[in-house]
Formats: structure tokens, sequence, C-alpha cells
């Protein structure tokens, strides 16, 4: 039998693609989900018909917001609405120079007197050296915050009323001191639908979800800042977020550093409770993807171009030979193995969509046929984030710069 390089390479490439499928598979039955839980909680012990403490423990819901005059309402208001009655919403105002500042003082004055504490407003300092924005932020605010539950989430999110007790309650239940979670991604532009969907992608078919709150390895772990919540000692344990102060990818290490400390962390599908529009066009998707591609691996270039070539050979290569294919005959086995890459991806993509997108479903699925595509767009940011991490072009994120 001939040796053919092309068939083995894409008989391996198959090989592996089938184990993502797989990992895929084994992600979407155990990934759990969090409901929207309007049901009272009772984690108190009772004697007779009185509680001998509170049933809720106070939880303190941080939200750092500079420049949000477009989202911070509709977040807030969802905040300031949940099922759950011990409970303070913080926001800093991080130097805005838009109307954040005043669209959430309206807030305040438009709630009934007796749940205007229910909210506050803080002023945040200015940036000392060495500090990222949103690290910076959240530190102020777990300072200013009373609650034995810290919750970070990001001013671009909206929260259905039970998620507080949702995110209580499944904390109980696994006996775990940090919760993370993915919420459902809106997208409207072109850009968000190719790239956006590829944070599903990734870490659903290279993550064991199911191990995260079973095993200690901090390796087994990642964050989502969208929804962070920590008991606060735990929190305090770690050394907050002035562990991490001047990283971009905070969240994900604060998830390592609760394991790290012998702590458990659990990360769940929170789409029924919380949405989140990340970007609205595909410039603000291109700056947030390489401010966050290469920071991703470490800023190791040999781990970020093993990355790239490993992307291009997996999901790019299949499409070039069936484009290939229209001009030159390829033998059927070539022909078939090249099919079965392309077609493999584009199933799991579909999979992911028919599972965690609720909006324009019928156009996502469409879309999945371009996976190639969206891969490619992301090998393009990554070599972006290289460059600009190279020419000490440093990162600029919501008016700020980073070197």
């Amino acid at each position: 039998m001939q040796f053919d390089p092309l068939v083995v390479s894409l008989e391996i490439i198959v090989g592996i693609l089938c184990v993502l499928f797989l990992m895929l598979l084994v992600n979407l039955c155990t990934f759990y989900r969090l409901h929207n839980s309007l049901t009272p909680l009772a984690y108190g012990r009772t004697q007779g018909n009185a509680p001998t403490q509170p049933a809720m423990p106070l939880l303190s819901i941080l939200v750092p917001a500079r420049n949000e005059e477009q989202c911070i309402e509709e977040c807030i208001r969802s905040l300031i609405a949940q099922d759950y009655e011990n409970l303070e919403v913080l926001v800093l105002d991080d130097q805005s120079t838009d109307a954040t500042r005043t669209i959430i003082k309206s807030i305040i004055a438009s709630l009934p007197e007796g749940q205007q504490a229910r909210l506050q407003l803080l002023k945040g300092k200015d940036l000392p050296q060495g500090w990222v924005g949103k690290n910076f932020a959240c530190h102020q605010l777990a300072q200013d915050a009373r609650g034995s539950y810290l919750l970070f989430t990001d001013a671009d999110t909206v929260h259905k009323p039970g998620m507080a007790r949702a995110v209580i309650d499944c904390m109980h239940n696994l006996n775990v001191q940090l919760l993370t979670a993915q919420p459902e991604h809106l997208m409207e532009s072109f850009g968000e639908r190719m790239i956006v969907p590829l944070l599903n992608f990734t870490i659903l078919t290279l993550l064991p979800v199911a191990l995260i709150s079973r095993r200690p390895e901090p390796s087994l772990a990642t964050g989502n800042g969208q929804l962070l919540c920590f008991e606060r000692l735990a929190y305090e344990k770690i050394g907050g977020h002035a562990r991490v102060k001047g990283r971009i990818l905070e969240d994900v290490l604060l998830a390592r550093a609760i394991k790290s400390a012998g702590l458990r962390m659990t990360f769940v599908d929170a789409q029924e409770v919380i949405r989140c529009r990340m970007y609205r066009s595909f410039a603000e998707v291109w700056a947030g993807f390489s401010k966050n591609l290469f920071a991703l691996y470490n800023y190791s270039l040999p781990f970020a171009l093993c990355a790239l070539v490993l992307n291009l050979a997996l999901f790019v290569l299949p499409l070039t030979l069936l484009v290939v294919a229209l001009f030159i005959t390829l033998p059927a086995q070539t022909l078939i193995l090249t099919l079965t890459a392309y077609l493999l991806p584009v199933l799991m993509r579909t999979l992911l969509t028919w599972r965690f997108i609720h909006t324009q479903k019928g156009l996502m699925v469409v879309l999945c046929v371009l996976h190639p595509c969206s891969i490619l767009l992301e090998c393009l940011i990554l070599l972006n984030a290289i460059r600009w991490h190279y020419r000490k072009m440093g990162t600029r994120w919501k008016g700020r710069y980073y070197p």
C-alpha cells in the first residue's frame, strides 16, 4: 500500500475531531443548568415557626461600570428586582465620561423610599499604577460590600428575578466556594454571530465541565466575569482581585486560585437566568478578543502558535481542500475524509447553537456552515493580539491604555 501523507494527516485530523465531538456530547449531557429559582430558600435551622438565623445569607451584588450608558439601566433594574430579600446592589462608577452615573442616580431616586438602601452608587478612585481598571473597580466594591457572599457581574448583563436565589441555592447544594457561569449571549451584528459562539465551542470541546467541581486541579478551572459568586471568606483567602490586579483574564485566574487554595468551585449553564450582549459591532469583537486571546495562552508565543496551527489544520484545512476539489479531482478516500473533517465541526457548532441560542436560531444554524471562516477570523485576531504584544502596543480598553 502506497503511503499518502495527505490521507494520513486527514485520518489524524478526523480522529482528533471525533475526540472533541465525544467531549462535546458528554459536556452537553452533564452541564448543570441553573434554573430561574423562585422557590423559598431555608438554610437556617428553625425552632417551631421562628428561624434561629436568617434564611438567606446577605448577598452583595457588585457591578463595576465605566461608560455603560447603553446598557446600565436594564442591568441595574434587573438586579434590584431580584426575588431575594437579604440583598444589596453596589455599583461603582469607574470615572465614566458618559451618562452612566446620572442614570444610576435616577434609578435610585425612582425607587420607593424603603428600597433605596438596596442600591448604592460608589465613586471610583483614580487607577493606581499596575492595576487593570476592572480589577481595581471590583477591589473597591469588595471593600465596601457587607455580604457573606460576593457576586460580581458585568454592566452588560440582564438577570431574571430568580437569579440570586438560584446561585446561592446551587452553591449550598454543591458545597462550593465559587460559582461561575456561562450566560445566554445576545448577538445582532454579523461579526458577533461569527466570533462570539466560539466561546462555547472552545470551552465545551476542550474542558470536561463535569470534572470542574469534582477535581482539585487548577487546570480544570475556568471563570467568567459576567457571573462570579464567591463565599466572602474564600475570596479573602485567595487575596481577592488584588491577587490579579494587573492581569487581563482575572476571572480565569481567580477560579484557578480558588482551586490552588484547596477550595471548591463549579461552572454552570446560566442561560435561563442571565443574558449578555458582550459586543455591539465587529470592531468591538475584534478589540475585545484581541485584548484577551493572547492572554489566554499566558503570552507564550510557542503555545499560541501551536494552537493557531492546530486550529487551521483541524477546522480550516478541510474546507480549503473541498474548495480545491472543485477544480482538481481528489481520490475518493481523500474526499470522504475531507468531507468528514469539515462536517464534524459544523455538526458540533450546530448542536451548540441548538442548545445555547434562542434568538434567530434558524439564521445561527445556517451560519454554522461557516465555522471554518469563524476559526480563520479567530486566528487573525490572535495574530493581531500577538502583534500588539510584541510591538509594545499594549491594550486599549474603555478609554484606558495598558502597556
